[in-house]
């Protein structure tokens, strides 16, 4: 049988970009730190000899155009994370075209792989998926299959699939993009977020692992993601009760 390969992504992100937190640190001035957690999963990443896709927030990318190259010389991905962590429910079709606009010039060249930001791909905002495909994205991996109480989407698949353009639950054989959807653990009608973020630091190692061996046997990659802040050993504490 052949051995599924799995997928190793990161969020590169500020800590402030997260969406429990943005609105409370808005305007505090943190300092920028996502190198360092960039160089902490290069640094890994060279230890166990594997690559990784790094879905890029337009903001830090401008920062650090530099890192950008870097990552693409060593055989890393880029990918885009929006221009700003801003949700796509909190924009329209026009907007998010100018944030990929942006991001290319950036880049420098076209750009393959979109994550939105805090998975905010569903039937509210599918009209992204066209945009992708207009401009020469060639997959998503924006879905989160199960609801939660910020997003996801319950009913999509759980496995690499061509969604419709129309509903992202649904799939269609000879659609333009290629979904990987997060990982999550599925026992009959139960389904576990495991693959990444809060779901990911709260679940033991060893269900983690099963989890992705479970997925392997039937063929379906797990798709895995971190932030770069979590990499980050001195990630800002902070009090979120503060005015």
């Amino acid at each position: 049988m052949r051995r599924a390969l799995n997928i190793l992504s990161i969020d590169v992100e500020e800590l402030y970009h997260a969406e429990y937190v943005r609105s409370t640190v808005s305007g505090r001035g943190l300092e920028a730190r996502a190198r360092v957690g960039i160089e902490e999963a290069l640094r890994l990443l060279e230890k166990h000899g594997r690559k990784a896709t790094f879905f890029f927030v337009g903001e830090v990318a401008e920062r650090w155009p530099d890192i950008l190259i870097e990552l693409e010389e060593l055989g890393h991905e880029i990918g885009f994370h929006g221009y700003s962590h801003r949700p796509l429910w909190e924009m329209g079709p026009d907007e998010f075209r100018r944030e990929l606009a942006a991001f290319r010039n950036i880049l420098g060249h076209a750009c393959k792989g979109f994550r939105a930001p805090s998975f905010s791909l569903d039937m509210r905002t599918s009209w992204a998926l066209r945009i992708l495909a207009e401009n020469g994205y060639s997959y998503d991996s924006s879905i989160f299959p199960i609801r939660t109480p910020l997003y996801g989407l319950s009913g999509a698949p759980i496995k690499p699939y061509r969604p419709s353009l129309s509903d992202p639950r649904a799939e269609d054989t000879n659609g333009p993009l290629l979904e990987f959807p997060i990982a999550v653990f599925k026992m009959g009608p139960v389904k576990l977020p495991i693959g990444g973020g809060f779901y990911l630091r709260l679940t033991p190692v060893e269900a983690i692992l099963a989890t992705i061996r479970s997925l392997n046997k039937k063929g379906i990659p797990a798709v895995i993601f971190v932030h770069s802040w979590e990499l980050d050993p001195q990630t800002p504490i902070i009090p979120l009760d503060d005015p």
